[in-house]
């Protein structure tokens, strides 16, 4: 019997129907394998990212505080200078009040009858000597008082910059109570944060317990070693790295003799909260002696100081005066350091005026001492009329930064403590270990961070797979010290004398990581480490 076709037709259709549905299902669990395993390669991209943002920021706070640290050194310097200054213009105003004072009462044989020739040329010339040193004396006073209490207010200065690179350096080192981050901690968080800033995807920065894990488990080497950096954090290499120093002699031990003792008390104050060590040298309680850099950096500063040059040499010979008279004027005003006092002194020697008629000296008077024995001469004269003269030109604020009264009970202690580089550690590496929840791109979740009605149960299988580990991530930066490779536009040469101060080792320019100079930076290092557990 023949069947007819349409039978056939009829019992073979929706056979392709069961494979289709198969192709449908792989497609839909590849689909959602891709989907997940995007959002988890996504997630990884962005948490390196953050991690070297974010290690990259602490270590800018980091070089910004160091030159923080050298700009205040300088401004230290530049005040020292600014007393070599007036303790030279000082020496001048005293030798011109000798003259006056030794040439009233004569000047020896011939100086006596130089002046009985001039007083019968000129008759009552010596009725004018006596008015001219009744004048010229009060004069020579007021400017003691005024040159000895800008001293002191530079010296003041110098004071507060001391603190402010203290608290720069407690906030490097020490804590916030209220969170317990450093300055540089505070700033990889904040980095670390703006690239998620959801409640459900928080990035955890340098998580203590996260590291301890990744320490004890990890099978990578470079993982813990990066692990054990982060943990042991920047704050006790910067406590390392930084420390204080008082002038001194230019002899005796280096800086950086008690690393050994100053790490140990680095570690308890960073790690335990303990407080800085009052006897351990290079702490800011205990200055450590620099063995002269303090010197040498103000040395150096006034010998490229073009208007400094009547401090350092005031030498002239055969000057014409009144063209029957030729002048001989030596003197120079020198930077040293006072054993002592432990104080950093300017001091002139021998300043001399020799005063010649046809080429034969008849008139000499010297001057000579010290900045701090004029600023004790100063506060010594200091009374209510000096001090509302000083108030009149705005150089005295009672109860405010600077106060005439309290400076005139005060001695000049010059530069006592300021900011140094351990000679053994010349750089420091901030670490950011980020780590974060995988799948957390906030897919599924409203703007609250709860999750959508409806959206668990569609991808729960998923999430399971892909979404319950933790991803993390590695962030190495560098603070470094390099000066810049040309100071001045159009030198063809460059040489670091050309701007700052630098070592010289044997003739040759070396200039090493310093804090006198403000060239530090920051760099990211190459890690290549990141992984997920």
């Amino acid at each position: 019997m023949k069947r007819s076709p349409s039978f056939f037709r009829s019992s073979e259709a929706g056979q392709v129907f069961p494979l289709a549905l198969a192709v449908l299902v792989v497609a839909c669990v590849t689909f959602f394998l891709v989907f997940n395993s995007g959002r988890a390669v996504n997630e990884k991209i962005n948490l390196v990212n953050a991690a070297d943002a974010s290690a990259y920021s602490g270590a800018q706070i980091a070089a910004r505080h160091l030159n923080f640290m050298a700009y205040t050194n300088r401004a230290m310097i530049a005040n020292e200078a600014a007393i070599g200054h007036l303790y030279s213009f000082q020496v001048e105003v005293n030798l011109l009040g000798n003259i006056v004072q030794e040439g009233v009462g004569g000047g020896g044989l011939i100086g006596d009858f130089v002046r009985l020739l001039i007083n019968a040329i000129v008759p009552g010339f010596q009725n004018a000597l006596d008015v001219l040193a009744q004048v010229v004396q009060p004069l020579v006073d007021g400017s003691k008082v005024f040159t000895g209490m800008l001293s002191l207010m530079l010296d003041a200065n110098n004071a507060t910059f001391s603190n402010f690179q203290e608290q720069a350096y407690m906030d490097l080192i020490q804590t916030d109570p209220l969170d317990r981050q450093t300055v540089v901690d505070k700033a990889m968080n904040a980095v670390a944060s703006s690239y998620i800033e959801r409640a459900n995807a928080p990035i955890s920065v340098n998580d203590n317990d996260v590291l301890q894990n990744i320490i004890l488990e990890s099978e990578n080497e470079s993982v813990v070693a990066a692990a054990t950096q982060a943990a042991g954090g920047s704050a006790q290499q910067l406590c390392e790295m930084i420390m204080f120093a008082t002038p001194g002699v230019e002899s005796g031990d280096p800086l950086g003799t008690a690393f050994a003792a100053r790490s140990q008390n680095c570690r308890q104050v960073v790690n335990g909260g303990a407080s800085l060590s009052i006897s351990v040298p290079g702490t800011p309680l205990a200055p450590e002696a620099d063995g002269g850099l303090m010197i040498d950096a103000i040395r150096q500063s006034t010998g490229e100081m073009a208007n400094a040059t009547w401090i350092r040499d005031r030498n002239v010979d055969n000057y014409s005066f009144f063209g029957l008279f030729r002048v001989d004027r030596a003197g120079s005003t020198e930077v040293q350091y006072n054993n002592a006092t432990g104080n950093i002194n300017w001091v002139a020697d021998e300043d001399s005026f020799r005063l010649k008629l046809a080429g034969i000296p008849f008139f000499r008077t010297t001057d000579s001492g010290n900045a701090a024995a004029n600023v004790e001469e100063a506060t010594a004269m200091v009374d209510d009329l000096a001090i509302q003269g000083l108030r009149l030109f705005g150089l005295c604020e009672e109860g405010g930064a600077v106060d005439c009264n309290e400076l005139a009970e005060n001695q000049y202690d010059s530069i006592q403590r300021f900011a140094a580089l351990d000679p053994t550690r010349q750089s420091v590496v901030i670490t950011a270990f980020l780590d974060q929840s995988n799948c957390s791109d906030h897919v599924g979740y409203d703007d609250n961070g709860n999750r959508i009605e409806g959206w668990q149960d569609e991808l729960a299988m998923f999430d399971d797979n892909f979404c319950d580990k933790r991803v993390y991530a590695i962030g190495q930066a560098e603070v470094y010290f390099q000066r810049p490779d040309c100071y001045e536009q159009g030198n063809a040469s460059c040489f670091a004398s050309d701007n700052g101060f630098s070592r010289i080792d044997n003739g040759n320019t070396v200039e090493l990581p310093n804090l006198y100079n403000p060239f530090w930076h920051a760099r990211l290092v190459a890690t290549s480490v990141g992984g997920g557990q």
